[in-house]
């Protein structure tokens, strides 16, 4: 090797050594830029002989990476997102049935049934049975109420599903075009690294939204999973929509070549479209059907009460409430009957005619109701029933809260273990710093030996 080949090699390892401390610094800005990913300088040695010098190449800048951990973290992402989200959406449940702030519906029950013992008492008091009227208008008002805010809140789950769909596709569509740059970029030789980190940070996005499953193969080719339906291949997006089906329960759809959508709701099982999905139609569902049987076995029991008594007027047969004819629906529809409102003197206090008008035997039976087991399949007494609605609240809320804490547990780690590879470490860097530092010094050291020994020989070929 002559002195030209060692000024040749010394150029290359300055070159070598100058892109690590580039990238050394590059790492070091970034250490909190999220969704960064360390990246290294491979060097690969360049073969000497048969006129080549031997020397070194900085052949890439790799993204530092484990596919298995970052799937593994886009997987709790999308778990503690849907915990996240129906805790959240629980709440709103469980402060409605909260009777520790304000007795509701519990409150109106008891003050409904102590009313009618009052009415026994007083049966031809024109106040008391006015009072009669007003805590059954406020029964039904409460129970309606609370039945029109599930409702409402349902309806409102539906459009947040469809805007968190309408975020999914957006995504998709964004990484299917970052897909295509990085095959671009890479068939053409150029450093894709940083188009790698912004899909990156997309796909963790998308994994909050929808649980998903990336799929690289060989070739470098990017496939994802949503809810088993295959959602981006390389630079191709599809897109999810939502519907609903007979039954009012929504139904996610995956679009599909060739064909209809493609049902796939079965296949979903995290982000925050799974919680929406939970809450909507599984723990709201299941509430509002507990409400209807509480709202119907009582207001059925007392209408069947009422109807043998009879009113100031000698008639009976009068229901106090209406409601519909099956337990589906019963609390939306629940309200005084219009043959009541406003007529007080048509309270059944009476058994017979011939009591009238001062009978209250059969205020007394309805307000002995109060004690019957006659909600809950006949196992419950009223008050006893709706406890145990307000319980199965409870638990839904403190289940949620409780595999929240665990998800957000489980995501934590998951991070703490893609970030070993991927972070970046300021110890590390400074080790790498140094290092390069070094190889930089030295490379310099021998370039300035090799300018000395030509310069002699220079001099000496001068003379």
């Amino acid at each position: 090797m002559g002195l030209f080949s060692i000024l040749h090699t010394s150029r290359d390892a300055l070159a070598a050594q100058s892109r690590g401390l580039e990238t050394t610094g590059q790492n070091i800005a970034n250490v909190n830029t999220p969704g960064y990913a360390r990246r290294t300088v491979v060097l690969e040695p360049r073969p000497y002989g048969k006129g080549a010098y031997g020397g070194v190449d900085a052949v890439e800048i790799r993204r530092l990476s484990d596919r298995f951990l970052e799937q593994r973290f886009f997987e709790k992402s999308g778990l503690s997102a849907s915990a996240d989200e129906r805790d959240q959406q629980l709440a709103q449940i469980d402060g409605l049935f909260d009777e520790s702030v304000s007795k509701r519906i519990g409150g109106s029950l008891d003050q409904f049934f102590s009313s009618f013992s009052t009415l026994a008492a007083r049966p031809n008091d024109p106040t008391t049975r006015a009072q009669v009227l007003a805590s059954a208008e406020n029964l039904s008002s409460e129970v309606r109420d609370a039945a029109d805010t599930i409702a409402t809140l349902r309806g409102s789950l539906a459009t947040q599903a469809a805007g968190v769909v309408g975020q999914v596709n957006e995504l998709a569509a964004n990484i299917a075009k970052l897909n295509k740059q990085v095959e671009a970029a890479e068939n053409a030789g150029a450093d894709a690294v940083d188009l790698k980190d912004q899909r990156n940070t997309l796909i963790e996005q998308l994994s909050q939204k929808v649980d998903i499953k990336v799929i690289t193969a060989d070739s470098g080719r990017l496939t994802i999973q949503a809810a088993g339906a295959t959602l981006i291949d390389g630079d191709i997006a599809r897109s999810l929509s939502i519907n609903v089906d007979s039954n009012g329960g929504l139904k996610l759809l995956a679009q599909r070549s060739g064909g209809p959508p493609m049902d796939v709701t079965s296949g979903l099982s995290g982000g925050t479209l799974d919680g929406i999905f939970q809450v909507r139609d599984s723990d709201l569902a299941t509430v509002a059907t507990r409400l209807d049987n509480f709202a119907y076995d009582v207001a059925t029991a007392i209408n069947a009460q009422h109807a043998q008594g009879f009113g100031l007027d000698g008639a009976n047969g009068r229901n106090l409430f209406s409601l519909s004819a099956t337990p589906a629906g019963a609390a939306r529809s629940l309200k005084l009957d219009a043959q009541l409102s406003g007529q007080p003197d048509r309270l059944a206090a009476s058994s017979a005619a011939t009591f009238l008008p001062g009978g209250s035997d059969n205020a007394l039976a309805i307000s002995q109701i109060a004690a019957q087991a006659i909600a809950g399949g006949g196992t419950r007494i009223p008050s006893e029933d709706f406890a145990a609605l307000i319980g199965q609240v409870g638990q839904l809320k403190a289940g949620a809260a409780s595999t929240a804490a665990t998800q957000q547990a489980l995501k934590a780690q998951s991070f703490d273990l893609k970030e070993a590879v991927s972070g970046v470490s300021i110890d590390e860097e400074m080790i790498s710093l140094t290092k390069y530092q070094r190889a930089y010094e030295a490379s310099t050291k021998v370039l300035q030996t090799v300018d000395q020994l030509l310069q002699e020989l220079i001099a000496r070929l001068g003379r």
